[in-house]
C-alpha cells in the first residue's frame, strides 16, 4: 500500500487552464496552454517529462516544455500582481451534479413503501403529498382497498376516517383517485333514526348516499372486487338504489363479488360481464327474481363459488342450483373451486350438484359436528379433483371413536387412481391432549397399501423383482393436519413438538410415504376456526 501511494504521488497529470502551485498563470502561455503538475512531497519539480505513448500508431500529445533551469530562486507569493483577476476554471467536460428529491435512490424508496409502510394510510398520504414523485406508489397502496361504512350512528358519523360522505367529497375534489381503487368494501352499520313514533331502520338520506357511492364505481376503471355486508332487504330498496346496483354490475373490470345479508336475487349476477368469483355469506343468497335484462340469460360461467351460511333454516345450495329441480344461475360444469361452510346435516343438499362439477379442482368443506355427525359426501364424481380441505369442529359431545367417521367415509369414496395432490385436515379441540385421544388409526388405515396375494404351490423365482403394491392416490404429495387448539398455553408451551413426536406412531402409513405434515394454531373462538382459510 505504501509503494502504491508513492507511485500515486509521483504521477503527472494534465490540467487545462488551471493555476500552478504558486497560484499564478503558467508562464508564457495562453488560457488553453497545457501544463503539468507534480504531486511529489519533495516540492515542485523543475522539469517534468511529457507523456510518451508506447505505441507508434497513437498520436503524440503535445506537452509544454519547461524553460532551462537557472539558479534564481522562485519568486515569493508577495511578488505576484494581485490586481489581475484570476482565470476561470473550465469544467465543461465534467457532468453536472445529479439532483434528486429523495434522500435515497428511487428504487430503495419504492422498496421501503412496499414492505414497511404499505398498511399505514396516513403515512402514505403524507408522503405522497410531500414528494409528488412518490405519489403514484403511495396512492397505489393507500386506495387499493377502500372500506366504507354506511348508515352510521350519530356518534360514529363524527369519525372522519370512516364517513362515506367525506369519501365522496374526496372523490369529487381529487378525481385522480378513481383509477387506484381496486377493491371496495361497504359495511352497513344500520343507523337508527329517531322519530316521534319510534325508531326507523334507515332514512332516505342514507340510501341516497349509498346509491351515489354505487354510481361512482363506473369511474373506477380498475375496480375488481366489490363486497357489501348489509341488513337491507333487497325488496325494500327504492328504485334508484336498485338502479345504482345495476350500474355497478355493468362495470367492465368487476370480477369478484361478495354478498352478506342483502338477499340479492342470484340471477341478477348475470349482469356482471367478467364475473369469476362469487362469495355468498349468511343471508347473501336471495331467490331469483324476474328482470327483463336477465330473463333469457344463460347460466353464468364462474371459476369459484364460496357459500358460507351456517343458518340451519336457510337453504342456499338449492338456490344456487345444486338441487336437481332448482334453477341454476351458474354453470357448475365450468366450476374450478368450491368452498362451502354449512351445518353438518346440510351437506346432503350438495351431493346432487357435485355430479355436475366435472372440472372442479379445489374443494373446501367446513362443517360443524356439535349437533351430530355430518351427512357423508361421495366424491367419486370429481375426476379433476386436486386439492381437498376438510374441517371439523370436534367437541366432547361426540364419542372419540366416531369423530373421524365422516372424514373416513368421504376419503374412501375417492378412487385410488385419483389425481389428488394434497389433503388439508383442520381440527379444533379444547386442547392438544384431547387430540391424542382421537382415533388416528382409523384415518391412517385408508393409506395402508393392499397386500399382494400369494398363490399356493407357486415356485419363487429370483430373477423377477417384486413390484410394490399400488398406493392410494399416487399423486398425493401433502397430507397436512392443521390443529386449531382452544388452549393458548399449548402454543406457548410448544406442545406441538410433543404431538409431532407421536404422529409417526399414530399414522405410520402416511409417515412412511413422507407426505405427513402438521401445523398448530390458536383458535380462541369458533368464529376464528371457520374463517381460518
Amino acid at each position: 500500500m505504501r509503494k502504491w501511494l508513492q507511485k500515486l504521488k509521483k504521477r503527472t497529470t494534465v490540467d487545462d487552464g488551471s493555476l500552478d502551485d504558486s497560484g499564478s498563470r503558467p508562464r508564457g502561455s495562453a488560457d488553453d496552454t497545457r501544463i503539468t503538475r507534480s504531486f511529489s512531497s519533495a516540492g515542485l519539480l523543475d522539469g517534468p517529462k511529457g507523456y510518451q505513448p508506447s505505441y507508434q500508431e497513437l498520436p503524440v500529445i503535445p506537452v509544454w516544455k519547461a524553460p532551462p533551469r537557472t539558479n534564481k530562486p522562485l519568486p515569493s507569493p508577495s511578488t505576484f500582481d494581485t490586481s489581475k483577476p484570476l482565470p476561470k476554471i473550465r469544467h465543461e467536460s465534467l457532468p453536472g451534479p445529479t439532483t434528486t428529491p429523495f434522500p435515497f435512490p428511487t428504487e430503495l424508496m419504492f422498496l421501503l413503501i412496499d414492505n414497511y409502510i404499505s398498511q399505514e394510510l396516513q403515512t402514505l398520504l403524507n408522503l405522497g403529498r410531500a414528494l409528488p414523485a412518490l405519489r403514484h406508489q403511495c396512492w397505489t397502496h393507500a386506495f387499493r382497498s377502500v372500506k366504507i361504512f354506511i348508515r352510521q350512528r350519530e356518534i360514529e358519523r363524527k369519525m372522519t376516517s370512516s364517513n362515506v360522505d367525506l369519501f365522496l367529497q374526496l372523490l369529487s375534489r381529487t378525481p385522480e383517485i378513481y383509477p387506484y381503487i381496486c377493491e371496495l368494501d361497504v359495511e352497513d352499520r344500520g343507523r337508527l333514526v329517531w322519530h316521534h313514533r319510534g325508531l326507523l331502520s334507515s332514512s332516505q338520506e342514507d340510501l341516497t348516499t349509498l346509491s351515489l357511492l354505487l354510481v361512482q364505481t363506473q369511474r373506477m376503471t380498475k375496480l375488481k372486487s366489490f363486497r357489501i355486508t348489509s341488513s337491507i332487504v333487497w325488496t325494500n330498496l327504492p328504485i334508484h338504489v336498485k338502479e345504482a346496483f345495476f350500474a355497478m354490475f355493468n362495470s367492465p373490470t368487476l370480477s369478484e363479488i361478495s354478498l352478506s345479508g342483502i338477499l340479492l336475487p342470484v340471477n341478477l349476477l348475470a349482469l356482471v360481464k367478467n364475473l369469476q368469483v362469487v362469495d355468498f355469506q349468511t343471508g347473501g343468497v336471495g331467490p331469483p327474481k324476474f328482470h327483463q335484462s336477465v330473463a333469457y340469460a344463460r347460466p353464468k360461467q364462474v371459476d369459484a363459488l364460496k357459500i358460507r351460511d351456517r343458518n340451519p333454516f336457510s337453504n342456499p345450495m338449492s338456490v344456487l342450483g345444486f338441487s336437481d329441480h332448482s334453477f341454476k344461475p351458474f354453470s357448475l360444469a365450468h366450476l374450478k373451486s368450491l368452498e362451502i361452510c354449512l351445518p353438518g346435516k346440510s351437506l346432503e343438499t350438495v351431493q346432487d350438484g357435485l355430479k355436475l362439477c366435472q372440472s372442479l379442482e379445489v374443494f373446501k368443506i367446513f362443517v360443524g359436528t356439535a349437533g351430530g355427525l355430518p351427512h357423508p359426501l361421495i366424491l367419486d364424481c370429481l375426476p379433476s379433483l386436486k386439492s381437498l380441505t376438510l374441517a371439523a369442529d370436534i367437541t366432547n359431545i361426540l364419542d372419540s371413536a366416531i369423530r373421524f367417521d365422516w372424514v373416513v367415509n368421504l376419503l374412501e369414496s375417492i378412487p385410488a387412481t385419483s389425481s389428488l395432490q394434497e389433503v388439508i385436515l383442520l381440527i379444533r379441540t379444547p386442547s392438544l391432549e384431547q387430540g391424542k385421544q382421537c382415533e388416528w388409526g382409523v384415518l391412517d388405515a385408508i393409506f395402508e397399501p393392499p397386500s399382494k396375494p400369494k398363490l399356493l404351490n407357486t415356485p419363487v423365482r429370483d430373477d423377477l423383482t417384486e413390484e410394490e403394491p399400488h398406493a392410494q392416490w399416487p399423486s398425493l404429495g401433502l397430507f397436512k393436519i392443521v390443529w386449531c387448539t382452544a388452549r393458548s398455553q399449548d402454543v406457548h408451551e410448544n406442545r406441538n413438538e410433543d404431538f409431532l413426536a407421536h404422529l409417526p406412531i399414530f399414522m405410520p402409513h402416511l409417515d412412511k410415504r413422507g407426505v405427513l405434515k402438521m401445523q398448530t394454531t390458536y383458535s380462541d373462538t369458533q368464529y376464528n376456526f371457520w374463517t381460518y382459510t
